[in-house]
């Protein structure tokens, strides 16, 4: 089972529990209970603090697990909007009470975000190839490809029934729609695939591309890749074992903190 690291899961559970942790410290704190809170929250507090307590923390815990691009920029956004939240909600109630758990609370956003500016951690929101557990079964596939008619345009390098990596001079953006083909054991492939990240390897443009299926086409890769696994062109993918538990994390945390970041597969 392909799991996210640790760090994701934790943070992000975290950050989905937290509206709870602000009702029972507030409540706490004023000396209520819980369903007494909850009714002076729903009653007295204006809609928008209302939501930015209790709903963007949640929107911020669910854009951490889904780890994509986009995702690490509404975390940042929902983080922004509840640290500015924060500080309207001392200014209408000033008391040193208040001021130090705003403190505390500042604090805590700010070490949050902080931590998503490290570039071990946004690498992985920004880097699709990084998440190993998103990936699927990979393929050794050397072979020469055209790509949006230009003949012999790049070089497969390795292949899944979802992609292709393909080592090509041509200039193409992330986001960009080619068109590929190639022929292989006397059948032609054609293909649409969207361009999604592009990196450099020994001076040569590499780009990761998404295919964009037919029902045909699917059945011609996944045809292609039963054929490449029977050859034994499998390649090997990182999958958590028993020494990435739960437990494991945590012991390697305090031997170092290097711990709280995730890794990809190339890291283990």
């Amino acid at each position: 089972m392909k799991r996210k690291p640790w760090a994701i899961i934790i943070l992000a559970l975290l950050h989905i529990l937290a509206p709870v942790g602000n009702l029972i410290l507030n409540a706490q704190l004023l000396g209520h209970t819980l369903f007494e809170h909850w009714s002076y929250w729903l009653s007295f507090m204006p809609n928008i603090l209302l939501v930015t307590y209790a709903v963007l923390p949640i929107i911020a815990g669910i854009a951490i697990f889904i780890c994509k691009r986009w995702s690490y920029w509404v975390y940042l956004t929902c983080l922004s909007l509840i640290f500015i939240s924060n500080l309207y909600g001392f200014y209408t109630d000033l008391s040193l009470l208040k001021l130090a758990v705003l403190m505390i609370v500042l604090i805590a956003d700010l070490l949050a975000v902080a931590y998503f500016l490290v570039p071990a951690v946004r690498i992985v929101y920004f880097d699709p190839k990084l998440r190993w557990w998103e990936s699927v079964l990979r393929y050794h596939f050397s072979h020469v490809i055209d790509v949006n008619g230009v003949v012999n345009a790049g070089h497969i390098t390795n292949i899944s029934e979802d992609g292709v990596f393909v080592s090509s001079q041509m200039a193409l953006e992330e986001g960009e729609k080619v068109t590929l083909t190639w022929d292989f054991e006397n059948f032609d492939y054609s293909l649409e695939a969207n361009v999604v990240y592009k990196n450099a390897r020994n001076n040569k443009e590499g780009y990761g591309m998404q295919f964009i299926h037919t029902a045909e086409s699917k059945k011609q890769i996944r045809r292609l890749c039963a054929k490449l696994r029977l050859s034994g062109f499998a390649m090997k993918t990182y999958t958590p074992g028993p020494k990435d538990s739960f437990l494991n994390w945590v012991k390697e945390i305090l031997k170092s903190p290097q711990g709280i970041f995730p890794k990809n597969g190339n890291q283990r």
